[in-house]
């Protein structure tokens, strides 16, 4: 298979994907910002017993709830869990939120007569603008390092390449979340921090590749270099995403819901970073030694 040749392809390809996700936030009023983000009230509910999570998420959907958040706390003296701490969306004023909890409080006696309310406080984002621009931060931190570190290792167009990738990587992430309307809260922010330094890892197995083809046949052209070296690490690239996608899809299936805000976003990172490293970042490479007009040479070891 020619990757090099056929770059242009999957580059369209990402842009389309990343094109209606764009087209799907201003439509569909922008992301969809969790509890986090948002704020909202917390409810702490005494259910008088044990209890399980799914009946209470059951009974918020009745009510009409969406965007909730349903944790099991511990108390008395054999710590049994028999508190439910509800995490909802703020409403407009303070009188549709009581209205809300006693709409939520009769759906929850209606499965555990014994349930009461224990506590009611109203929460600000815990993820505010201060923890996004950390992120945002952290996301251009790491990619300058990674620029300089593969600078050094490889070629400066080989880290233009690598960055270029990332920011392809978490542009489909984020293109996902908005497409699927998947709630975006704190852990979405690891998920995003975690692609950006798995992503890395196969890219940098494809330049290293690629670099030692280049010291074995200097005269070849950089384009056939690239698809030979693609084709030698495509197996590797491939079972070692395998390996991680099964064990992050199993956290998926059989996690709770709250959890699937963190693996949903990791698996299409997953996804994104095993596609952008076969199909893109060796391309890249390529294209930007071309352009530089820069003849083979011996790489600094």
């Amino acid at each position: 298979m020619k990757f090099v040749k056929n770059a242009k392809k999957c580059l369209i390809l990402s842009a389309a994907i990343m094109l209606i996700g764009l087209v799907m936030g201003v439509f569909m009023g922008g992301f969809n910002l969790g509890i986090d983000f948002t704020g909202g009230s917390l409810l702490t509910v005494n259910i008088g017993s044990e209890f399980e999570a799914e009946t209470i998420n059951q009974a918020l959907n009745e009510a009409g709830e969406a965007g909730y958040t349903v944790l099991k706390s511990s108390a008395g003296e054999n710590n049994e869990q028999t508190y439910a701490q509800i995490r909802l969306r703020p409403r407009a004023t303070e009188e549709e939120d009581t209205a809300q909890r006693e709409i939520i409080m009769e759906k929850i006696k209606a499965q555990y007569p014994d349930a009461q309310m224990s506590n009611v406080e109203r929460v600000g984002a815990t993820a505010s603008m201060d923890l996004i621009k950390n992120a945002l931060l952290a996301v251009v931190v790491a990619s300058a390092l990674i620029l300089i570190y593969i600078w050094i290792r490889f070629e400066m167009e080989s880290g233009f390449a690598a960055v270029l990738c990332l920011i392809h990587d978490v542009l489909i992430m984020l293109s996902f979340v908005c497409i699927f309307r998947i709630e975006i809260n704190s852990t979405f922010i690891a998920a995003v921090l975690t692609i950006i330094g798995y992503s890395i890892n196969n890219t940098i197995v494809v330049f290293d590749r690629i670099r030692d083809n280049r010291a074995l046949e200097p005269k070849e052209t950089m384009e056939n270099q690239t698809d030979l070296s693609i084709k030698e690490t495509l197996t590797r690239s491939i079972f070692t995403s395998l390996t991680t996608l099964l064990t992050i899809s199993a956290l998926c299936v059989l996690g709770s819901d709250s959890i699937r805000s963190f693996t949903l976003p990791i698996i299409v990172g997953l996804l994104a970073g095993t596609y952008s490293s076969i199909f893109l970042a060796g391309p890249l490479w390529t294209w930007f030694d071309r352009r530089a007009a820069r003849k083979p040479k011996k790489d600094v070891q």
